[in-house]
């Protein structure tokens, strides 16, 4: 487990539902996915590291949760403006040390897109 935070910092994160509307894998890149994320009011770009586990044409159509308050990242192939919010095992294994898959959580389409989490 991480270190215990204070209500105030967990509320500074912004989680919102955002629906993948493209995803491609950027020419020259190993890892990265570039999505095109619908949040309802704005479309945003962001580039997310699952290449390994993900194709980009089963992601799109998906809902699912992102960050969107952190600050924008400047990769090789544009820049990113927010991050995908995927879990992990249980046991913590995650990433390609690992092994393991990141599973995206899929949300249902009854909850409108921006929505934020609390």
């Amino acid at each position: 487990m991480k270190p215990i935070i204070t209500f105030d910092e967990y509320t500074k994160v912004e989680v919102r539902v955002g629906q993948i509307v493209a995803a491609t894998v950027p020419e020259g890149s190993e890892k990265l996915i570039h999505f095109s994320v619908d949040f309802g009011s704005e479309q945003r770009t962001i580039f997310a590291g699952i290449k390994e586990w993900y194709a980009p044409d089963e992601l799109v159509g998906v809902t699912t949760a992102w960050v969107t308050n952190i600050p924008s990242k400047k990769t090789p192939f544009g820049e990113s403006s927010g991050m995908l919010f995927a879990c992990d095992t249980v046991d913590g294994s995650f990433g390609t040390a690992q092994g393991k898959k990141p599973y995206i959580v899929r949300i249902g389409e009854e909850v409108p897109l921006g929505s934020e989490f609390h």
